[in-house]
C-alpha cells in the first residue's frame, strides 16, 4: 500500500514589533491525488501492470501523441505581501523528483517538463509541443502570463533558442529561456592534492531519476541537479539574478507541467518539497 505524507504548515505570527512572518510548507512522499489538481492530460502515473498506480504523477501520457498537462498544488501559495510591483517577493525552495521515459516504441524523445508558478489554473489547449504546457505562439513572451518557470527540456527547438535536446533552463513569461545549461552537476575531486570541480552531464531523457532543488532569494535563483540518489551539489548547476517582483502576484499556484509532441514520453514526479517564508516590517 502506497503511503503519502503530506505536511502543511500556514503560520502568521504577530510580533510585538509588528513584523509578520509568514510561511507556508508542504511535502509529497509520493501521489494519491490528495492535494492536487490535475490539468489537461495529468494523471496518476500507472505502474508496470498497467492496472495499479505507480505513486507518481504524470504530465503526460505515452499513449497519446501531443498530450500535455499540469499538476498543481491544490490551494493558492502566497508569493508576496501585495500584487504591488515594489512588493518583495518571499524566499522560496523547492526540490523534487523526476524522471522522464521515452516509450520503448517510439524512443525519440519529447519535450520536456517544468517546475511551475502561474497565476491561474488553467488548461491551454494549444501549449503542446516546445510550449511545454505553458503557452502559446500568441502568448509566449507576454508579461500579463506572470509565469515562473525551470524547464528540464529534451528535444532542441530552434525557435526558442534552445542550447541543444538535453539541458535545464530558467523562464519567465516565456519558453525562451533567460539562461539555460546543459543538464549536468558538478563534484569535487582530488587532483595532486588540490581540489577540483568536475562536471558530469546526465541524460535527462534515460528514464533514470534525477533530483532537481530550485531556491529563490533575494533576486536569485539557482537551479541544481543531481542523480536522485545523491546529496545535494554544493555547486549549483544555474545561479542567476532575476527580480520576480513584477512576475508573480500576491499568491499563485505552484506545480508543474509537461508536454510532447510525436515523440511521447512519461514526465513523472516521484516526491516533491515546498517552502516559503517571508518577513516584512
Amino acid at each position: 500500500m502506497q503511503t503519502q505524507n503530506i505536511c502543511l504548515v500556514a503560520l502568521f505570527i504577530a510580533l510585538f514589533s509588528s513584523e509578520t512572518i509568514s510561511a507556508v510548507k508542504f511535502n509529497f512522499n509520493n501521489f494519491d491525488g490528495t492535494n492536487l489538481i490535475f490539468i489537461g492530460y495529468a494523471e496518476l502515473g500507472p505502474a508496470t501492470d498497467g492496472m495499479s498506480r505507480s505513486g507518481a504523477l504524470s504530465m503526460t501520457r505515452d499513449n497519446i501523441p501531443f498530450s500535455h498537462g499540469q499538476g498543481l498544488y491544490t490551494d493558492p501559495v502566497p508569493f508576496k505581501t501585495s500584487n504591488n510591483t515594489s512588493s518583495s517577493v518571499y524566499s522560496f525552495k523547492t526540490s523534487f523528483t523526476f524522471s522522464i521515459t521515452p516509450r520503448k516504441s517510439n524512443p525519440n524523445p519529447g519535450h520536456g517538463l517544468s517546475f511551475i508558478v502561474v497565476p491561474t489554473v488553467n488548461y491551454d489547449q494549444d501549449s503542446t509541443h516546445g510550449f511545454l504546457g505553458l503557452v502559446n505562439k500568441t502568448t509566449n513572451g507576454n508579461p500579463n502570463n506572470h509565469l515562473f518557470a525551470v524547464e528540464f527540456d529534451v528535444f532542441q527547438d530552434k525557435r526558442f533558442g534552445d542550447i541543444n535536446d538535453n539541458h535545464v533552463g530558467v523562464n519567465v513569461n516565456s519558453v525562451n529561456s533567460m539562461v539555460s545549461e546543459k543538464a549536468g552537476y558538478w563534484i569535487q575531486t582530488r587532483t595532486g592534492g588540490k581540489k577540483q570541480l568536475l562536471f558530469k552531464e546526465v541524460k535527462l531523457s534515460s528514464g533514470d531519476k534525477y533530483k532537481a532543488w530550485i531556491e529563490y532569494k533575494d533576486s536569485k535563483v539557482s537551479v541544481t541537479l543531481a542523480p536522485a540518489h545523491l546529496k545535494k551539489p554544493k555547486m549549483p548547476l544555474i545561479e542567476t539574478h532575476i527580480d520576480l517582483s513584477e512576475v508573480v502576484l500576491q499568491t499563485m499556484y505552484t506545480g508543474f507541467s509537461g508536454s510532447m509532441g510525436r515523440g511521447v514520453e512519461r514526465h513523472d514526479i516521484w516526491s516533491w518539497s515546498f517552502e516559503n517564508t517571508a518577513k516584512s516590517n
